[in-house]
């Protein structure tokens, strides 16, 4: 990856932290690129970049951005944790080989899982978001999208900068 992607993604992804900082998310600056390496060698695929960056410089609780409820990265034991590999009976037993990566849910309180769609990709390892029905999880065995929430974290992330 060319140096200047990264630059200008972490400098994106540096706004977005200040920005849930000064919203009341306890979100710190943390060296995680080991922790992120092993989370990343359980998945069929590396992270978005913009994601990837975020996870590996900062560490914060759960936090709602863009319509998203996100799971929480503040130390080894936590959600990315139960998804990767993924916990017996949870919904990414069935999400993660069907190439859907789980990472938080609708910040409306709802219980469908919101995952990175490994399928389809934009430019730079950039994931779309999409929003998968639970039940049918649940009930068939059988992961349905209901919708794509964003094209990408990135485009999520400049939005809600937009806002500001």
């Amino acid at each position: 990856m060319a140096t200047g992607i990264t630059n200008a993604t972490d400098q994106l992804i540096d706004l977005f932290a200040s920005n849930l900082s000064a919203s009341g998310v306890p979100i710190r600056r943390d060296d995680n690129t080991s922790r992120l390496q092993d989370l990343e060698a359980k998945l069929p695929r590396r992270l978005p970049v913009s994601f990837a960056s975020l996870m590996s410089r900062y560490s914060f609780p759960s936090f709602d951005a863009g319509g998203i409820s996100f799971f929480g990265w503040e130390s080894a034991d936590n959600e990315f944790s139960k998804v990767a590999p993924p916990e017996k009976d949870s919904l990414s037993e069935l999400l993660l080989p069907s190439g859907y990566f789980h990472i938080g849910r609708p910040d409306t309180g709802d219980f469908e899982a919101v995952c990175f769609d490994f399928k389809m990709q934009e430019k730079n390892r950039e994931y779309r978001l999409v929003q998968a029905d639970h039940e049918e999880i649940l009930c068939n065995l059988r992961v349905e999208v209901r919708r794509e929430l964003w094209p990408s974290f990135r485009k999520l992330v400049e939005h809600q900068l937009s806002l500001r």
